[in-house]
């Protein structure tokens, strides 16, 4: 990271010479003033903010109700937790067969139910929003695991006592259960909102980053800078000025959050 840190102030043609040509914050100006970058920070804020709101939403939810059932709970753990366990490359290639416009699984179901042909990776007004599908299909299983931990191992005494008081169940879940879960909440929301940043491996198998950069996420931008275009002391730029929003969303966290615990 030091190492890295010093290349943002080199110029990259000087790299491995005798002498080293310093330059400033002359790569941070040329990342910031990037318009593709710029562009991949509105993208990579969407991406980021559906992924962990929905993935979290759903995660809770099938803990919540897994809660319920007695019989058969092997069965649905396995079901729910088996996506966390496939490598995110397999599948991006499992969900990129899958809406294949040719041989895909996604046409024949639109067409059963009276829809057109859809090609969504294909498009750049889709793309994002199939990337996504597949990003929420994985990781609501992390969010489902840490959970439903934390439920499972809620004090009872305080379900009782509201349940002698008359407490309904609305009550009970606003008052007790959400307030004992804080802890367990904040530990999912900073896991998944930084593995939702680090998005990488997914969407470059789905998609590459395309059609017409609808998919370029802050992650991939330094790749192709650092790799494809061989501006290594930009990429390395890019990639602290990543890290810098990282960390300044993981403080609002800590702000707001963790001040509860």
């Amino acid at each position: 990271m030091i190492f890295g840190l010093y290349l943002c102030f080199v110029d990259y043609k000087s790299i491995g010479k005798e002498e080293i040509i310093y330059v400033g914050f002359d790569n941070f100006q040329a990342v910031l003033i990037d318009d593709i970058f710029i562009n991949s920070i509105t993208i990579t804020f969407f991406y980021v903010t559906l992924s962990v709101s929905i993935s979290f939403i759903f995660g809770f939810g099938l803990a919540l109700i897994l809660q319920q059932i007695k019989r058969g709970i092997s069965i649905f753990h396995l079901i729910f937790i088996a996506p966390m366990a496939i490598a995110p490359p397999v599948v991006g290639l499992l969900w990129k067969w899958i809406y294949n416009p040719l041989f895909g699984l996604l046409n024949p179901i639109l067409m059963f139910f009276g829809f057109p042909q859809q090609a969504p990776l294909a498009s750049p007004d889709t793309a994002l929003i199939a990337v996504l599908i597949a990003d929420i299909w994985q990781w609501t299983s992390l969010v489902f695991l840490i959970m439903y931990a934390g439920i499972s191992g809620l004090p009872k005494q305080p379900y009782e006592a509201a349940q002698i008081d008359g407490a309904g169940k609305i009550f009970i879940f606003y008052k007790i259960t959400l307030p004992l879960l804080t802890p367990i909440i904040f530990v999912a929301l900073v896991l998944r909102t930084v593995d939702a940043f680090r998005t990488f491996d997914l969407v470059n198998v789905m998609t590459a980053g395309g059609p017409a950069l609808s998919t370029e996420l802050l992650s991939l931008y330094v790749y192709r800078v650092a790799f494809k275009f061989f501006q290594l002391t930009q990429g390395v730029a890019a990639g602290h000025l990543m890290l810098i929003g990282v960390g300044i969303i993981l403080g609002i966290y800590f702000k707001y959050l963790y001040k509860e615990l």
